[in-house]
């Protein structure tokens, strides 16, 4: 999926988000103690799934953490403040990292940083990152050998780049990191992803109404997603990955 094409999609689901308590309750309800609540997440991410990823990172001891597809800025600001990171957000929709800095603020994270940017094109200087992060946002990057060169590109030797993402059977991320210069250490299933993901969509299904008034033309994204996905989830796992920049 192009910036632009993204971009689009997802606008107005981010201006609506916060409007929608029907969704965050369909989270809450799936996830329980694992939803990530304050950090305004969209998307599947856990707080098991955060503390592996601030695991996999290490300390940073004040080097710079980028987070790619941030989002809100939620999940990157509690992987910084773990680590001892600065951070910086990046994000193909402007609507999604406007609010980044007050809810990065409010966490306890002032001086995070956030501003448009993509896969392919993140503005950070070469070897200006010590560790890279992204959280089920690679997935909808079409030129993926052309993303992983770019966070390649930006990482110092020996930084890390950690990720969630789904990976369909004709695709393989470890060889394509490979062949991107990284080593990958860990490839791993996200826990009980499938039954979590699938109740998700089907709750979304059925407060189909309820999300319309809230969401507006935001809604549809979330729709469309949870009417085609199910019927590929069971060959399309939900993994975290981590390598790194020899």
């Amino acid at each position: 999926m192009s910036s632009e094409t993204a971009e689009r999609r997802y606008a107005d689901f981010y201006r609506y988000q916060a409007s929608s308590p029907t969704l965050r309750q369909i989270y809450v309800d799936v996830y329980g103690d694992d939803y990530p609540d304050e950090l305004q997440p969209f998307g599947f991410v856990t707080r098991t799934d955060l503390s592996r990823i601030a695991t996999l990172v290490g300390p940073l001891d004040g080097g710079l953490l980028v987070d790619v597809g941030c989002g809100r800025g939620g999940p990157g600001t509690s992987v910084a403040l773990t680590c001892g990171a600065r951070l910086l957000g990046l994000d193909v929709v402007p609507a999604a990292v406007e609010g980044a800095p007050a809810l990065a603020a409010s966490l306890g994270l002032p001086t995070a940083e956030f501003r448009t940017g993509s896969f392919t094109g993140t503005g950070v200087p070469s070897g200006a990152a010590d560790a890279v992060m992204s959280i089920d946002a690679l997935w909808m990057v079409w030129n993926k050998p052309a993303a992983l060169t770019e966070i390649h590109r930006i990482l110092r030797p020996g930084g890390r780049f950690v990720f969630t993402t789904w990976e369909p059977s004709y695709l393989d991320h470890a060889r394509l990191l490979a062949k991107a210069g990284f080593e990958v250490s860990v490839r791993e299933e996200t826990p009980d992803w499938l039954d979590r993901q699938g109740a998700v969509y089907a709750r979304v299904l059925a407060a189909t109404e309820t999300l319309e008034r809230e969401l507006g033309p935001g809604a549809e994204v979330i729709f469309a997603e949870a009417r085609d996905t199910p019927a590929v989830l069971g060959g399309t796992p939900r993994l975290l990955i981590a390598a790194h920049k020899p």
